[in-house]
């Protein structure tokens, strides 16, 4: 069993200057930790820009990682301790009818490198009924292991997301997605090793524990359809269906369907229901029996087979203080979830309860 507590504080910061251009900062701290032996601390600074038509921002974040959880223990590995630093930089530029976005990332830890690249645009068709959009993606990330500096391998992605979004009537609004990326390169952990024989885990005394191996290549896909519809003035109703395979022969399903009441101008709740479920892929199985049984081993949970509930709700306010022209933004989010592994040596099942407080402030 796992209990899981998130809290998150966020301060904002926006000023308009006489040119009508208008620049924002925030800051943010995002705690987590949970009864399977991980804490993450993540603060993140996020500054941005409008001048005409043309828009920049950037992001500074910050992951402290620590983990020893039931996959860590049971590979027969000490805890991990990890830190991760990531800059984003965007830069947008609005057309009217068009709009042109780039984006490039760059994130670093001791033991892993990445950069990414988007380069996306949108249009509006249709008396602006109907939006089209395209973004390509690219990254090349470069997978080291601590204390081993002999250690480094190359992990390269290209992919490209397509969408169109359409309001149906003057309740109803939909978007179809499909999003294809073609990853090419070490898709291991280094840190992860698989028993061959035994109990399934190397902690148990397996005959052999050898290093995990996955194909170099995967292929991933995802379609997806969302769809929200307005009920009153006050109440609108939305689901959210995903599906998910790839050349792993990993196949998925998401259903997240939500409700939200605006309840004045300044508060707003929301609650919502997810169910997932996946199968296995082809090279997964619970116990390897000898190396000769696939041709690759992993003992990663996220390529078992799996599914999940989960059921939340949110709450935002806004308070305005008009005389000296700052608004207070609070708000919850709760949700509790339930997972099981169908097939996975050393854990079956989680339960885990979340909570995200959330405080800002906004001065003009």
């Amino acid at each position: 069993m796992r209990y899981r507590l998130v809290m998150a504080i966020a301060i904002n910061t926006a000023c308009a200057s006489q040119s009508g251009s208008i620049t924002q900062a925030s800051s943010t701290i995002y705690v987590r930790t949970d009864s399977d032996r991980t804490t993450v601390v993540s603060p993140q600074v996020h500054v941005a820009a409008a001048l005409d038509k043309v828009t920049v921002e950037t992001t500074y974040a910050v992951d402290a990682w620590t983990g020893a959880s039931v996959d860590v223990v049971t590979a027969a590995t000490a805890a991990i301790h990890e830190v991760r630093n990531e800059v984003t930089a965007v830069v947008g530029y609005d057309a009217g009818i068009a709009q042109l976005a780039a984006s490039y990332r760059y994130s670093t830890e001791p033991d892993y490198g990445s950069h990414g690249v988007v380069l996306g645009g949108k249009r509006e068709l249709a008396h602006k009924n109907t939006t089209v959009g395209l973004d390509l993606l690219l990254s090349r990330d470069t997978v080291g292991r601590a204390g081993d500096p002999q250690f480094e391998e190359a992990l390269g992605s290209v992919g490209a997301r397509a969408a169109i979004t359409q309001i149906l009537d003057r309740r109803t609004l939909a978007e179809l997605a499909w999003e294809t990326t073609r990853l090419d390169g070490f898709q291991a952990s280094p840190y992860r090793f698989v028993a061959i024989g035994g109990e399934g885990t190397c902690a148990t005394g397996a005959p052999y524990c050898v290093p995990e191996s996955v194909p170099s290549t995967r292929t991933r896909n995802a379609a997806t359809l969302r769809a929200r519809r307005a009920l009153d003035g006050e109440l609108s109703a939305g689901v959210d269906y995903r599906f998910y395979f790839d050349s792993w022969g990993l196949r998925s399903h998401t259903v997240q369907p939500d409700l939200t009441y605006r309840i004045s101008s300044d508060a707003l709740v929301a609650v919502r229901y997810r169910y997932y479920t996946q199968n296995e892929a082809r090279f997964y199985r619970p116990r390897y029996l000898d190396l000769m049984d696939t041709g690759h081993v992993t003992r990663d949970r996220k390529l078992s087979a799996s599914y999940a509930h989960e059921i939340g709700a949110n709450y935002l306010h806004r308070f305005e203080v008009p005389d000296h022209d700052l608004v207070i933004v609070a708000g919850l989010r709760a949700s509790a979830s339930y997972l099981e592994y169908l097939e996975f040596v050393g854990l079956r099942s989680v339960y885990a309860y979340e909570a995200t407080a959330l405080f800002g402030l906004e001065l003009d």
